[in-house]
């Protein structure tokens, strides 16, 4: 299984201490399934018992006016501690990443509830050379996203293709991620104040730059708290 060298690093939304189960899990389960070990980062350092105050007013602002596009959900203006340290950590990645990206690369963002199919790095390396030569900012490369045009099969085996998303509401969830490097430079700027949990903002954050948006299918990956396999650590 050969590594895509564009895939500059994997980053993983686990906290060891927090989800000790999930952690044991999901970094054997990476490695077998060919994410080299030197490109994986754990990239949680926060959780929702030990953030402060000043730490969440500082990134977090519930009041801010985005015009028409002001709210997209009734948790907007209430978001819990466990959605608001998901977003802190997100950012986390996105200060690590920003200086180790150029030119071409992209980096991919796990969930600590993902699975990946076994033919993961083989279905990667196809989605980067069909990426090659175009513009793009973000893949989707999870479960359930039903892009098949009418009359195409609807099969797991079938090569995986990229569709164009029918909708601006690109992130239905954020299991499993590829990112570009232009991408992440935009974030870097625009990410903080954040208003959203983070599938929601990082909504936002794709139509406030006119990103463009692919999903997978069928999918490398699926999370397993949507399919019965875990359930939710969110804490509230």
């Amino acid at each position: 299984m050969t590594w895509e060298d564009s895939v500059k690093r994997v980053y993983v939304l686990c906290h060891p201490e927090k989800e000790p189960e999930r952690y044991r899990r999901i970094i054997p389960h990476l490695l077998i399934n060919g994410i080299p070990k030197e490109k994986l980062k754990i990239a949680a350092p926060t959780w929702g018992d030990t953030l402060k105050p000043e730490y969440i007013f500082n990134m977090y602002n519930p009041f801010q006016n985005r015009g028409q596009l002001n709210a997209f959900t009734f948790k907007a203006h209430n978001l819990s501690k466990g959605e608001i340290s998901l977003n802190f950590n997100f950012y986390n990645i996105i200060l690590n990443a920003i200086s180790d990206l150029s030119g071409n690369d992209s980096i991919l963002v796990f969930e600590s509830d993902v699975y990946l199919r076994r033919d993961f790095t083989e279905r990667l390396s196809d989605i980067i050379r069909d990426l090659s030569g175009q513009e793009w900012d973000y893949v989707s490369l999870g479960e359930g996203v039903g892009t098949r045009p009418l009359g195409v099969e609807a099969s797991y085996y079938t090569p995986t293709k990229l569709y164009k998303p029918p909708h601006p509401f690109v992130f239905r969830c954020c299991d499993s991620m590829l990112l570009s490097r232009k991408f992440i430079e935009k974030l870097h700027k625009t990410f903080i104040p954040f208003k959203e949990c983070l599938d929601w903002e990082l909504n936002y954050q794709m139509i406030i730059h006119k990103g463009v948006s692919f999903w997978a299918d069928p999918p490398l990956a699926e999370p397993g708290t949507n399919f019965s396999r875990d359930t939710s650590t969110l804490p509230s």
